[in-house]
């Protein structure tokens, strides 16, 4: 109940422009020059600047509050003064390279997730089958060694505790996120000049 009002107090209209032809909200980015785009921490010329850690910010929430059944429309307002294509060009490249990057570097993260959750997996299998076979074929009568083989019996449940919490609980967030990084990807970039 907690989360459908939170959700309800988000008014997208309020928020973003509706564009009723295509389905989508409207993400509006104002700026004064193309170097706003951009860090102002990165000297480095135009053609390797990173883009502007508060511009990242607030696309990724914007994206975030606009539920995927919405296209999204980016659309950065300029001053008419400022016009130059290929800046705008340039502009519009790395936002789509930067949202490109960190939706590969996602899917590396949500890769290794599973990695390691089938690494927990098979090592919980082979401790528990490990005990499992001990117990059966030899006589284990020292404290020791009985200490030993239930450590690793309790060590096999624990790695198969981490192979569902991994495969089940932890990706969520990342595949999210993924499929946020790609709903930028796919929308429409444009620039108003006024």
């Amino acid at each position: 109940m907690i989360f459908k009002n939170l959700k309800n107090e988000i008014k997208l209209d309020e928020l973003f422009r509706f564009d009723e032809k295509t389905n989508s909200y409207i993400i509006d980015i104002s700026i004064d020059n193309y170097g706003t785009l951009y860090s102002s921490l990165d000297f480095s010329p135009f053609k390797n600047r990173d883009l502007d850690d508060e511009l990242i910010i607030y696309l990724e929430h914007s994206v975030e509050d606009i539920p995927f059944k919405y296209n999204i429309l980016l659309n950065i307002n300029m001053p008419q003064n400022i016009y130059d294509e290929v800046q705008e060009t340039r502009g519009i490249k790395e936002i789509k390279n930067y949202f490109s990057y960190l939706h590969r570097k996602k899917k590396r993260e949500i890769y290794e997730y599973y990695r390691s959750a089938v690494r927990s997996f098979v090592l919980g299998i082979l401790f528990i089958f490990a005990v499992s076979f001990i117990k059966k074929n030899f006589a284990v009568t020292r404290v020791v060694w009985q200490l030993i083989i239930e450590g690793f019996y309790v060590g096999g449940w624990v790695f198969l505790w981490e192979f569902f919490s991994l495969l089940f609980l932890e990706p969520n967030s990342k595949r999210r996120k993924l499929k946020q990084y790609q709903r930028v990807l796919d929308s429409k970039i444009t620039c108003t000049y006024h």
